[in-house]
């Protein structure tokens, strides 16, 4: 365990509040989670009740910490969703019930005290993989999530871009094939609709259900309601044709999108994160083939392409990176002391 900064060291509080878990850590000025904390998200139970727990796991991670809230300057969090973070405001987040219109920093402020500030998720990963992760020392990066959907971040000339309605690089709904399956989000062929979790799911399933042999049919004792893109990825790693016929498949789509990014964005990194990027070169390989293949305006050499170092910490850390840079907004805004004069002087 590393050693503990002093205490006039400056630390935050950074909370990730997915769908599924909240996650709460005390994160120092270097990066490194000193102290956290999580909770179920209970997403049924509506957005109230989910800020309610985080406001719980913040404290819990302060006090895991070995802190009081004294020694935090202040703290950040990332929502899943569309928000006014300016306002403190959810507009609608697809994982919680009752999400329209929630205020979600008061809370925070109240508990604690202290400053409060909140972006979209991905927005929040993208600038911690850029502090502390992947795109360390890096002007110009873009970072795509890939799990339940598909998320994006972009930093441009060092600074992280929101938009006007902070609905920058929502990468997710690029159209990819104008023909292609429905997206929840009204349109068809998004980069979700084809690469998200369901969508491979669905491609699997559509295969077995063509006749084709496969060992995930034993995997999950034919019920395929069970398949996941973990267990894809676990099947293709022993050798199954069918698991990496639809990693391919999935790769491949995933190229295109990342080529057009490139294009778009001639980044010097593209990172990639999220849970389904775990299933390694079965996605890889594909995605940097069709990266190399499509890539040429701005040529693929010219951007890097690698996982997220972070991983499922991004979160966290970059709600705190989040948190830092409001505490230096505030700290840069305060005007200067004024000495008293010396009247020997």
């Amino acid at each position: 365990m590393e050693e503990a900064l002093p205490k006039s060291a400056r630390r935050y509080v950074g909370v990730d509040i997915g769908g599924t878990n909240i996650r709460a850590g005390v994160v120092d000025s270097t990066g490194h989670i000193q102290g956290e904390a999580r909770r179920p998200s209970l997403a049924d139970a509506g957005m109230r009740a989910a800020i309610a727990r985080a406001v719980d796991a913040a404290a819990e991670a302060i006090e895991n910490a070995g802190y009081t809230v004294k020694d935090i300057s202040a703290v950040g969090l990332g929502v899943a969703g569309a928000l006014r973070s300016r306002e403190g405001i959810c507009i609608f987040s697809p994982n919680f019930a009752d999400s329209r219109g929630v205020q979600i920093l008061g809370p925070f402020r109240e508990a604690f005290g202290l400053p409060a500030v909140m972006l979209n998720d991905v927005a929040v990963q993208t600038l911690g993989e850029h502090r502390f992760g992947a795109g360390r020392g890096c002007s110009n990066m873009v970072m795509i999530t890939i799990g339940t959907g598909i998320g994006g971040g972009a930093i441009i000339d060092g600074e992280l871009r929101i938009g006007s309605t902070e609905g920058f690089a929502e990468v997710g709904h690029m159209t990819i094939l104008p023909d292609g399956p429905f997206c929840t989000c009204g349109n068809r062929g998004c980069w979700e609709a084809l690469c998200g979790r369901d969508a491979i799911v669905r491609r699997a399933i559509g295969k077995i259900q063509q006749g084709n042999k496969t060992i995930i049919t034993d995997m999950v004792d034919f019920r395929l309601a069970s398949v996941t893109p973990a267990l894809i990825a676990h099947a293709a790693e022993q050798g199954d044709e069918l698991a990496v016929e639809v990693l391919e498949e999935t790769g491949y789509y995933l190229g295109i999108g990342i080529a057009n990014l490139i294009q778009l964005y001639n980044p010097e990194i593209l990172v990639i994160g999220g849970g389904i990027a775990q299933a390694g070169r079965w996605l890889f390989e594909p995605i940097l083939r069709t990266v190399r293949a499509r890539a040429h305006m701005v040529p693929a050499a010219t951007c890097r392409l690698v996982p997220s170092q972070l991983g499922d910490d991004a979160g966290v850390i970059g709600a705190a990176a989040l948190a830092a840079r409001e505490a230096a907004r505030l700290e840069a805004s305060r005007p200067p002391t004024t000495a008293s004069a010396d009247p020997e002087r």
